[in-house]
């Protein structure tokens, strides 16, 4: 309702239509007492002028009425799930990396997707019927009660036993629509994985496979889904019978009825006509209940969802342009408690314009340096200062604003050119500066001849490119942030010779005159580098250049004589 607040006009009118409608009810079933008494039975003749008149009048404004409640309900409704889904992207772009770590890309596309429709169902259809038949059920009884107040209790009787079946139906319909939602969240991530990694099955031959593991996905989904049906099916004839019964009731009370308790015709049949017109609406409320449990369900993961703490960000602003310094003391890290650490006792120190190299086999921890760097995790104990100034102390926007990353996976966006090189300008991109960003990556010469140049788009993930021209992009991207702190996951093992020469040269130029980090593959490329950190099980085991290291004759060494 906090979402409905700032459309509380649309609203109000929209509530005001739905009391007209429910008014128009009784309304109705108050008509056949006349129709009946006045026109067919005492003829009187201004009762068959007015009444067919005022059945036209009140059909009008019925119909007039619902149209205005359900524009209104809906423009509100689309409103707020507008909203949501605007606050659920931004929420997930302030996210820490550890939840993305822990919840699947198919997950969080299914919240904002599928979750947020069945929200959209019960802000919208849900809603209108749940206040506007309730309201007319209210306007019935209070007619019922009006015309025979015994009669009307013999319905009231069996609300508990209603309210009793809807409690027990909704437990059940609730649990069924979580389970629905998380088989929705596997789903979209089998799919995600599967059509992302579509040629690796190709080339492997596994769509047998992969058929094999969707089937259960969607066999879990189908159980659920007509575990929910069933439910809901079920639900609505109960309610139905138990209504049936009290309406049943009725009729042979009223037929047993005498002297003063007993009714005219047209009071019998006004009676019965509004007993009768309560059905629809009890009905639509049981009906209601299915949609309303899968949006109360939705609202749920939502919320918790948007309630999930974004990265600590509370830091101040870089008093001074960053030169390049850092020094790392202490730094201790692991993933989770129970986890063995990762980083133990790390300590560097980094002059501006200095190139350090991290080598070392795979889980020493490299990567894991880096990541603190750009505070996507934060260490369990220790400090990185950047200019003496504690990162943990800066605002995100004022740390990262510092560095430009250059991952060994590019990522590329399905835009053009120019907006991927531009990629993070809040002004747009300079088209000046993109040229000369391609320029300095050696980038210019293949984008010139795509159809399009620099406005050319390249595909989803750059699929248009070779991996050499992804490469290439991706330090155009780091030319044209032109950050102080260049973060390298070298990505030329991957590529062919001549790619790998010009990325290469590339890379040579985008290093010059900043203070740049490299994660190594190959050692041969960061043979030049000021200082190299050889890693192992989240320790420094060794430091110097690239010959003090080998003349050490340790790990380094035989590093090097492995891949020579």
């Amino acid at each position: 309702m906090t979402y409905v607040r700032p459309h509380w006009g649309k609203f109000v009118i929209a509530i005001i239509a739905m009391v007209v409608v429910a008014s128009t009810e009784p309304a109705v079933a108050a008509m056949m007492q006349p129709l009946i008494d006045g026109t067919f039975i005492d003829k009187d003749p201004d009762a068959i002028v007015m009444v067919p008149l005022t059945f036209v009048g009140l059909f009008f404004v019925r119909g007039v009425a619902r149209v205005v409640a359900t524009l209104g309900v809906t423009a509100v409704a689309t409103q707020v799930v507008m909203q949501l889904r605007i606050e659920l992207f931004s929420h997930i772009q302030k996210l820490p990396q550890s939840y993305m770590d822990a919840n699947t890309t198919g997950k969080l596309l299914s919240k904002v997707t599928y979750d947020v429709e069945q929200l959209s169902s019960t802000a919208s259809k849900v809603w209108l019927i749940l206040v506007r038949d309730s309201l007319i059920i209210i306007g019935l009884l209070g007619y019922l009660f009006y015309l025979n107040w015994r009669l009307a209790m013999l319905i009231l009787i069996v609300a508990p036993v209603i309210a009793v079946i809807i409690k027990l139906v909704s437990k059940r319909m609730r649990k069924s629509s979580r389970l629905l939602q998380e088989n929705m969240g596997h789903l979209t991530h089998r799919l995600e994985e599967n059509i992302r990694g579509n040629r690796l099955v190709k080339l492997f031959l596994a769509e047998s496979q992969e058929e094999a593991k969707f089937y259960p996905v969607v066999n879990q989904l189908r159980q659920n889904t007509l575990k929910l049906v069933v439910i809901g099916a079920a639900n609505s004839p109960v309610v139905q019978f138990v209504i049936a019964i009290a309406l049943a009731s009725v009729i042979y009370f009223a037929a047993t009825q005498e002297g003063d308790s007993a009714m005219s015709p047209g009071e019998f049949v006004a009676f019965f006509t509004a007993m009768g017109m309560l059905f629809a609406p009890m009905r639509s409320l049981t009906s209601v209940n299915a949609p309303f449990q899968k949006g109360m369900a939705a609202a749920e993961t939502l919320f918790t969802l948007l309630d999930h703490p974004t990265e600590p960000d509370s830091g101040d602003e870089l008093k001074q342009p960053f030169s390049g310094r850092i020094s790392i003391q202490g730094l201790n890290f692991r993933y989770a408690p129970e986890l063995d650490p990762v980083l133990k006792g790390i300590n560097v120190e980094l002059n501006p314009g200095e190139t350090l190299a991290l080598v070392g086999g795979s889980g020493s921890g490299k990567s894991t340096l880096t990541q603190l760097l750009t505070r996507f995790y934060q260490p369990e104990s220790g400090q990185i200062l950047f200019d003496g100034v504690d990162i943990q102390t800066l605002k995100l926007s004022s740390l990262r604003s510092q560095i430009a990353y250059v991952d060994q996976d590019v990522f590329l966006f399905n835009e053009s050119v120019a907006d991927n090189v531009a990629f993070g300008d809040p002004k747009g991109a300079d088209l000046n500066r993109v040229r000369e960003a391609l320029k300095h990556a050696h980038a210019e010469e293949f984008v010139d001849k795509l159809d399009g140049g620099i406005q050319a788009p390249i595909g989803e993930q750059g699929s248009l490119l070779s991996g050499g021209q992804r490469q290439r992009l991706a330090l155009a991207r780091a030319f044209y942030k032109d950050a102080p702190l260049l973060i390298l996951d070298e990505a030329t093992s991957a590529l062919d010779n001549e790619s790998e020469r010009q990325v290469q040269a590339a890379l040579k130029e985008l290093c010059e005159g900043r203070t740049t980090i490299i994660i190594a593959h190959r050692l041969s490329t960061i043979e030049h580098a000021d200082r190299i950190l050889v890693m192992k099980e989240g320790e420094v085991k060794e430091m110097g250049t690239h010959q003090q290291l080998l003349e050490k004759g340790g790990i380094y060494r035989q590093l090097y004589r492995e891949m020579h």
